[in-house]
């Protein structure tokens, strides 16, 4: 199965739209946090006929804002598990849209969520297919469609 970049924009700005009301803009500059700037990394993983992983990284007050807009409150009112909690149902709601255009059986995993300044995820045997880069009101965040190399590969993606 072959997603476009076109195919996985739509997803995203889907969930976007629908699930927390914000808009979003593809950005035309890779997005890199700044050194020891607090992220939050979602990522689901697709097992079946097609195998790969759908990763969310953005950063900390971005993850915050989002999950204020799906829990219809202010940022400051969030604990850190409900910006937790937002992400990973973010992350599973696009991975959910990427399995529904899979053909064949696929199941996806539980959504994992990483915080930190300084860390790094992997997901072995993956290569990344795609990165896109969004701006959320005036916050950038990338999305990352990976997917399963060879089996004798030893790639991974971060």
């Amino acid at each position: 199965m072959e997603f476009s970049d076109a195919d996985l924009t739509e997803v995203v700005r889907s969930v976007w739209d629908s699930m927390l009301g914000l808009n979003l803009i593809p950005a035309g500059d890779p997005y890199e946090p700044d050194e020891g700037q607090r992220c939050l990394t979602g990522c689901v993983q697709i097992t079946g006929s097609w195998e790969g992983a759908v990763m969310i990284d953005l950063p900390e007050p971005l993850a915050r804002d989002s999950a204020a807009a799906m829990f219809g409150c202010e940022p400051d009112d969030l604990s850190d598990e409900e910006v937790l909690d937002a992400l990973g149902e973010v992350a599973n709601m696009v991975g959910g849209n990427v399995k529904g255009m899979i053909e064949g059986e696929c199941k996806l995993s539980l959504p994992t969520v990483a915080e930190g300044a300084d860390f790094r995820i992997a997901v072995p045997g993956s290569g990344v297919h795609t990165v896109l880069v969004f701006d959320c009101e005036g916050k950038p965040f990338r999305v990352k469609l990976l997917v399963r190399q060879d089996r004798d590969s030893h790639a991974s993606a971060a």
